[in-house]
């Protein structure tokens, strides 16, 4: 069964996102924003994605993730820091991680 606080979260996590869509499409509309304020808000978007990337590469639930995972995800950073084509980091990544499993 789900807890009620899952539910909670889940629907917060959605009404934000919509939000966040909404506020986009409405500035868009108005005109552009200053460099700084351009600047900023691509600085706030790449860190709310590594802070994501990070909490799910390095923990699985409430537990630490296994060191299979963390290799396989470093495989694929690797991968695509060197511009291969996403086909090509996305099967370095679970590739790496398959051949840990399988090797432990």
């Amino acid at each position: 069964m789900v807890d009620a606080e899952l539910l909670v979260a889940c629907a917060v996590l959605a009404g934000a996102t919509y939000l966040v869509r909404l506020a986009g499409v409405t500035l868009g509309q108005w005109g552009s924003f200053s460099e700084p304020g351009d600047r900023t808000a691509d600085t706030a978007i790449a860190l709310v994605l590594a802070g994501v990337a990070a909490t799910s590469t390095l923990y699985d639930g409430q537990l630490p993730a296994d060191w299979q995972r963390i290799g396989g995800v470093l495989a694929g950073a690797a991968a695509a820091v060197l511009q291969l084509p996403l086909i090509v980091v996305l099967l370095t990544a679970g590739g790496t991680a398959g051949v840990l499993r399988l090797l432990s």
